[in-house]
């Protein structure tokens, strides 16, 4: 697994082992998040994350303030901006609400998640980037689409977010369903 080198606060190489078995259970986890759940020192985590990088055995991308981190054969690079997004909750809720309710306006979206049309403005630009969220204007109103697979943001928020997926399954039922037919469809 390793060299056998211990970090600088002498702990072994087990706790690589369980960074590394974390951000494969939890990927997109940023430093602080797997200080907290790993119960390790702050030193100890970064002195590992860089190791690993390193190593190329995990990639980081950064999202916002937060460096996030992956490992580095499991996912594309679309696969971890969706994963990024799953793991902000405003920018996460948006794309789940556009995701269930094609062709949302900015007013539509401001009131479900009773934050400001700026805000809203704010996060549309981040996910217009992130090429999850295609916006359209029709005049004066505008409407926002997902412009990303739709059955990958659903099979990446069941794996890797299944709190976040129970919360929203009631939700999201009629929309899997849908495109599991349109797929059988595909087949036929």
């Amino acid at each position: 697994m390793g060299s056998g080198r211990a970090s600088p606060d002498g702990s072994d190489e087990s706790a690589e082992s369980r960074i590394l078995e974390f951000i494969e259970a939890h990927p997109g986890a940023h430093l602080r998040e797997i200080k907290r759940e790993l119960n390790l020192a702050m030193g100890t985590v970064q002195y590992h994350l860089y190791n690993l990088e390193r190593e190329g055995r995990i990639v980081s991308r950064r999202s916002g303030l937060r460096k996030r981190f992956y490992p580095s054969t499991l996912f594309g690079e679309g696969q971890r901006a969706i994963l990024d997004v799953l793991s902000q909750e405003t920018e996460r809720d948006i794309l789940l609400y556009v995701l269930e309710n094609p062709g949302s306006t900015q007013k539509a979206v401001t009131e479900y998640l009773g934050i400001s049309p700026g805000t809203v403005n704010w996060h549309i630009k981040r996910l217009c980037a992130a090429g999850l969220i295609e916006v359209m204007r029709e005049g004066h109103l505008v409407r926002y689409s997902v412009k990303t697979d739709r059955s990958e943001v659903l099979r990446l928020l069941r794996e890797y977010h299944p709190k976040i997926w129970a919360r929203w399954a009631d939700r999201l039922a009629d929309l899997l369903a849908e495109i599991g037919s349109r797929e059988e469809g595909a087949e036929k």
